[in-house]
This record gives structure tokens, C-alpha cells and sequence, in this order.
């Protein structure tokens, strides 16, 4: 039999929901509003459930406008996450690109046997960018050497150690500082075999939470929007500590011109790894590479747990002609 206090409960966090998805909309005029933009997912299967709780209560207007805000929002993630960018007959370059971008919060042992492993391999890795690089991690590089000849690294034992390593020449390697020493950017020109060039920058800006970390955070992704040109092959890639969702991160990609490399290829939630390893939707993705329409995307996809909090994200990128 159909329980009114269920009926309350269901209509209660209906109304919550509503409230969140409209606050996560607010996001970008305040740090906290934006928090609520980053579970667009939840959300949508949280609605699911008390659509169908209301209309088996029969609960009049609440059922319709349950169903009504489901709609609505699993419209909006099909639109962001499975409609694909492109067609597959787009020309591309031949040289197809391998990314993989891990925040290894300090655990990069399996990191580096698996880089091993695959060094040959389909599955084998061109591009590796690594977050939250300990300074041991230099030893590490160093039996990776042969594999990825070029590398440029700011090893510390924190949360901002970064470390970038690639199969093809890096031309103008640096670490750049884009709002303070505390969090850098590397960033270099990669130089392909047939001659063309992507600029890569690997970025691990702060955790958008509180005020003043929030403020460090826009003002990062602003100043890292000035170094980027429109005109050249780019591909931005790092723990962004926001997802696609967030209105603040809309603003960087409007700016830059930019696109979500996971559009197209379903949800890969990263974060947290104990959760999104048993399922991608109870993880959000923060783990993200964002790209110029000069890339189109083949693959896109997390991969196993390594130990960190993060799982690894694995793209597969070609350039157009």
C-alpha cells in the first residue's frame, strides 16, 4: 500500500533536488552554488527513483513535475556526454595520439609497471602526464627513460608535483606560472613525426573549495586561458578539480574555444576511485582533457585502480588535416 509519509519523503526531496540543480546553474556568481553543479548525474538517477515513487503514489502535480525535471536533465547529459562531437568520416593526420593523465597522489609504482607492460603494445601510451609526483617519482622516470625519452618534471612530495613524458620531442618544455609557484603548469610543444605541432598543458589547479581557494582557482583558469591560441592544436589535460558541468569551467571553454574530450564516450567518472571503480556514475569527473577542434577524439576511457584517489584517464586523439 502506498505510505503517505513516503509521499512526503519522495515530495521533500524532489524539492531539494529542484533546488540544487538550480543553485549548480547560479555557479557561476558563487563558489558554493557552483559545489552543486558537479552532480548532474546523481541528480538525474535520484529523480528516477522518486518519479517512479510519485506516480505510484499517484501524487497529482508532484509526479508530473518529477517527470518533467527528469526528462529535462537526462536530455541534458545525453546532449553532453553521448551525442558525439563529430563524424566518424572527419579527415584526420595518420599519427593517432595516446594520452593518459593520472593523479597519482603520490602512488606511481603501478604507474610505471604498467607503462612498462604496455610499451609496445595497441594499448601503449605516447603522452603521460602525471599529478601529485613525488619527488621518488625522479627514479622512477629514469627506468621510463628509454620508453619516454623526453620529459620535463617539478617533482614534490604535496599535492602539486607535476611531471609530463612523451614518445615525441617536447619543444619549448617548460613549467609555466600562471598565479604562483604553488601551482604550476607544464606546458610544451608537441612535435609529431609528419612535422605538426600540439601545444600541451598539464595543469592541477587548487580545490575550488572556500572562498579563497575558489578565488585562486577562477583566477588560474583565467590566467591559463590567456596563454592558450585559438589558432594552434591544444589540448589542456589535468585534475581541473571541476567537472564539465560547473559554470565557471563553461566560462574557460568558451573563452579558449575548447571542447570536453568525453563527449561522445559516455560518463568516466574519476573521483572518488573506490567509488567510480565499481560503477563510472557514483564517481564525478574532474579528470578531464579538453581539446581543440583541430583534435578529433577516437577513445576515451578511465582505467584500473592504482592506488590513488583518481582513477587514470586514457584518450585517444588524431589532428585533422
Amino acid at each position: 500500500m502506498p505510505s503517505p509519509i513516503l509521499r512526503a519523503f519522495a515530495c521533500r526531496w524532489l524539492c531539494f533536488v529542484a533546488v540544487a540543480m538550480l543553485l549548480g546553474l547560479m555557479g557561476r556568481w558563487h563558489w558554493g552554488a557552483d559545489l552543486f553543479s558537479h552532480f548532474v548525474v546523481q541528480y538525474a538517477l535520484l529523480l528516477l527513483l522518486l518519479t517512479g515513487l510519485l506516480f505510484w503514489h499517484r501524487a497529482g502535480h508532484w509526479r508530473w513535475a518529477a517527470l518533467a525535471l527528469s526528462l529535462s536533465l537526462w536530455g541534458f547529459i545525453a546532449l553532453s556526454l553521448w551525442l558525439p562531437i563529430d563524424s566518424a568520416d572527419s579527415p584526420v593526420a595518420q599519427t593517432r595520439l595516446n594520452f593518459l593523465q593520472f593523479n597519482a597522489r603520490q602512488n606511481t609504482a603501478v604507474l610505471t609497471r604498467w607503462l612498462l607492460q604496455h610499451q609496445n603494445d595497441e594499448t601503449r601510451m605516447d603522452v603521460v602526464l602525471v599529478l601529485e609526483a613525488p619527488v621518488a617519482f625522479a627514479v622512477e622516470m629514469e627506468t621510463l627513460a628509454e620508453v619516454f625519452p623526453y620529459r620535463l618534471a617539478q617533482l614534490e612530495d604535496s599535492p602539486f608535483g607535476i611531471a609530463l613524458m612523451s614518445r615525441h620531442p617536447l619543444v619549448g618544455a617548460r613549467i609555466l606560472d600562471v598565479i604562483g609557484t604553488e601551482f604550476p603548469v607544464v606546458t610544451a610543444q608537441l612535435v609529431l613525426p609528419e612535422g605538426r605541432q600540439v601545444m600541451l598543458f598539464g595543469i592541477h589547479p587548487p580545490p575550488p573549495v572556500g572562498s579563497d581557494l575558489a578565488e585562486l582557482h577562477t583566477q588560474f583558469m583565467d590566467a591559463l586561458a590567456l596563454q592558450i591560441d585559438p589558432a594552434v592544436p591544444t589540448v589542456v589535460f589535468g585534475d581541473f578539480n571541476a567537472t564539465p558541468w560547473s559554470p565557471r569551467l563553461q566560462v574557460f571553454m568558451t573563452q579558449t574555444g575548447l571542447y570536453d574530450a568525453q563527449q561522445g564516450f559516455g560518463l568516466s567518472g574519476t573521483w572518488p576511485a573506490f567509488t567510480a571503480r565499481y560503477a563510472d556514475f557514483l564517481g564525478i569527473p574532474i579528470d578531464l582533457t579538453l581539446v581543440s577542434n583541430d583534435l578529433r577524439i577516437h577513445t576515451r576511457r578511465t582505467g584500473p585502480d592504482w592506488g590513488s584517489d583518481h582513477l587514470p584517464v586514457m584518450t585517444g586523439a588524431s589532428i585533422r588535416k
